[in-house]
């Protein structure tokens, strides 16, 4: 089944990958054409422009054209010469045909017997004079005009640039400007096409004359008629040459007779079509191999996964939330295994924190119980002493009585409310307060700061800040000599409430004190009943998390600071 669908692709890849190789060759060889045809239309025209420049340099014009030396006139032509030389060696000096290589010799003929020269090529002097007198006589000045190209030859491989120039006030007058420039040169601008073996590259006239190839043998003789046919065809075309399919581009040079020709051969551009077909064939049966291997293992494992999720999910389904998955050595099945031994962790957790908050509430509750003395009675007698002393018009025992009966509300009667809000806490210890001040007077002194109201209206714990009041009082303020002050504020910070409260009493080591399972370790004084400060913190922990609770720094005899850090809590489980 699966060979079946492989083969087919395999058909598909070698029809798109053909295509594909096709339509770039077309489009990469007509790139480089284009390129490398522009390359030799700048060349063509700085040697153009060169030999326009050079005619135009007045001191050559008007020794040259307008002082024609006679037959006679040795003397006077052999200085001419040397001056002319000079000139000609400071008309290149700075040339950019000299300067690129574009340039090999400069002759200028005033007849067969005079003319002077620049030559840089490595063959001898006398042998370049030869070949370029034999270009000058192949000339007819009568009938040329402007510039002409004279193609190499298998023993003279230098393409001759010519322009013949007349005196306008004696044109029988005339002399010829031949600039030599290597093949080789012309060679180098495309011999990067011919990295592909078996390629061919010409730059032939209209008359099918090679000025330029790879085989010198060949330069100055005609190319094949085959190649002649395509020098007038446009863009990339197949073609037969030497019982080869080519890939054929020709170019005409701008401003010349010349055409730029070449051809890669059609086999070299689908050669590596050839490879990846095989390569595509053995990597298909190793695939085919490897499948079938992997697919009988990962059947058996996944099997094996399957009875044990199977297995496990039953576990569960009874109550059993110890059940572990194995490790298994698929990285999938091994993320599902552990994702699964999470999710029970997880759900034993939340079982177990939820049992555990009801059982602190309970406890929470079981101890406001214990705290009850007939609380109906106690509450009936202290409504009516505090009739009597409004009757009474005593005012100080009135609101005393009014301030204890509602602590012992807020403590006796909690109407499943776990949370309320921060003011009514903050009434709470002020109503503590009030009592200890009557009983204290001038010793004790307190303050309360809340730097924003709108924090008042946030929920917390239900007694989780008067307790920590009546400890600073009890723990605190009432052994110490002389005065003391306690100090709360209030206020929000990135996203959390801070209530602290300060103390200026006896302190404590802090060291010697640990929030545990039990009540607070601080010891308690007789007649002092009161919520354990780590039962508050465990209640904050239980409801909003591990990174809120109380902080507590003590000092002996200096006194302590107690923070509680609660998130910013709306109700009606709307925690910011």
């Amino acid at each position: 089944m699966i060979l079946v669908p492989m083969i087919f692709a395999g058909f598909y890849y070698y029809s798109i990958l053909s295509d594909t190789l096709t339509r770039n060759a077309f489009e990469n060889l007509d790139k480089l054409i284009l390129q490398i045809n522009e390359n030799i239309e700048r060349s063509y025209k700085i040697i153009d422009n060169t030999s326009l420049h050079f005619i135009s340099n007045n001191t050559i014009r008007s020794r040259i054209l307008n002082n024609m030396p006679t037959e006679e006139d040795y003397y006077s032509m052999f200085v001419n010469k040397s001056k002319m030389e000079e000139e000609l060696k400071y008309s290149l000096m700075f040339n950019n045909a000299w300067d690129m290589k574009l340039i090999t010799t400069a002759f200028v003929f005033l007849n067969k017997t005079a003319y002077f020269s620049l030559s840089r090529s490595a063959k001898p002097i006398q042998i370049v004079a030869e070949n370029n007198l034999k270009i000058f006589n192949e000339l007819d000045l009568d009938k040329m005009e402007g510039f002409m190209i004279m193609p190499p030859s298998p023993g003279d491989h230098t393409v001759y640039f010519v322009r013949v120039i007349s005196n306008i006030y004696h044109p029988e007058h005339k002399l010829a400007l031949i600039i030599g420039t290597d093949e080789a040169e012309l060679y180098k601008m495309y011999e990067k096409l011919l990295e592909f073996p078996g390629s061919v590259a010409y730059i032939i006239d209209n008359n099918g004359i090679i000025y330029s190839t790879q085989d010198k043998d060949r330069l100055g003789t005609m190319v094949d008629a085959s190649v002649l046919d395509l020098k007038n065809k446009s863009g990339v075309s197949e073609a037969v040459l030497n019982n080869k399919t080519y890939y054929v581009a020709s170019k005409k040079i701008s401003n010349s007779s010349l055409t730029f020709v070449a051809g890669i051969p059609k086999q070299q551009i689908l050669a590596q079509l050839y490879g990846s077909i095989r390569s595509y064939l053995i990597i298909t049966s190793l695939i085919v191999l490897i499948c079938l291997a992997v697919g009988i293992f990962l059947t058996l494992g996944f099997t094996r996964f399957i009875k044990d999720m199977l297995h496990s999910i039953n576990m569960v389904k009874y109550g059993n939330y110890d059940i572990k998955m194995p490790v298994y050595k698929d990285v999938e099945l091994n993320l599902l295994s552990e994702t699964f031994n999470n999710m029970t962790a997880e759900i034993k957790h939340l079982i177990n924190q939820v049992y555990e908050k009801q059982l602190l509430f309970k406890e929470t509750e079981f101890k406001f119980l214990q705290s009850q003395i007939n609380p109906h009675f106690l509450m009936n007698t202290l409504i009516t002493i505090g009739y009597k002393a409004k009757l009474s018009q005593d005012e100080s025992i009135y609101r005393m009585v009014t301030s204890l009966s509602e602590l012992l509300q807020a403590s006796i009667y909690s109407n499943n409310n776990t949370k309320i809000p921060i003011r009514e806490e903050l009434e709470l210890c002020k109503f503590y307060l009030y009592l200890q001040k009557a009983r204290f007077e001038d010793k004790l002194e307190y303050t309360i700061n809340v730097r924003d109201e709108s924090v008042l209206d946030y929920y917390l714990p239900k007694l989780s800040l008067e307790p920590i009041v009546e400890n600073a009082v009890v723990h605190g303020i009432e052994g110490k000599m002389g005065k003391g002050m306690i100090n709360i504020n209030i206020w929000e910070d990135s996203g959390s409430v801070y209530m602290e409260v300060i103390d200026d009493g006896l302190g404590f080591d802090v060291g010697s004190v640990q929030l545990a399972d039990s009540d607070m370790a601080i010891p308690r004084k007789k007649g002092h009943n009161r919520i354990g400060l780590d039962n508050t913190n465990k209640r904050v922990k239980l409801l909003y998390g591990e990174q809120y609770g109380i902080k507590i720094e003590s000092e002996p005899n200096k006194g302590s600071r107690v923070v509680v850090h609660i998130p910013v809590d709306k109700g009606e489980n709307k925690i910011v």
